[in-house]
């Protein structure tokens, strides 16, 4: 039996930003990081369709542009998670196994992040400039 030793994660201390915050604090005029799909301007019906046309490999270059212009830092992860449906949980044992690198945010930002790509998908979509 082969014993798997991972190294922990480190654990960010009260206080400590992740990447992006306080830009979409200021861009999105509060918090938001727990906001709704609605609070970005996308029903929770087209959110899904969007996800479930991704996933079928549907516009995959606009997905790219839209995660880059929401967070260009996370945006390869945002692309996986949608893309292939990959949640944050999953990722997170490939980063323990040492099979990628760490992302550099947390949980909320990321899934921030990833309604706000979804939105300025949508309006990419629809002819409209994105946010």
């Amino acid at each position: 039996m082969n014993k798997v030793t991972a190294t922990p994660l480190p654990i960010k201390a009260a206080g400590d930003s992740c990447i992006g915050v306080d830009r979409m604090r200021r861009e999105r005029g509060g918090y938001g990081m727990q906001q709704s799909y609605a609070g970005y301007g996308l029903e929770r019906g087209r959110a899904k369709e969007l996800l479930k046309e991704c996933r079928a490999g549907k516009h995959s270059d606009l997905l790219r542009a839209a995660a880059q212009q929401a967070e260009p830092g996370i945006a390869e992860w945002v692309v996986l998670s949608v893309a292939e449906g990959k949640s944050l949980h999953d990722m997170e044992i490939k980063w323990e196994l040492g099979e990628t690198e760490i992302m550099p945010c947390c949980r909320n930002s990321f899934y921030a992040y990833r309604k706000l790509t979804l939105a300025i998908l949508d309006r990419m979509l629809g002819g409209k400039d994105a946010v």
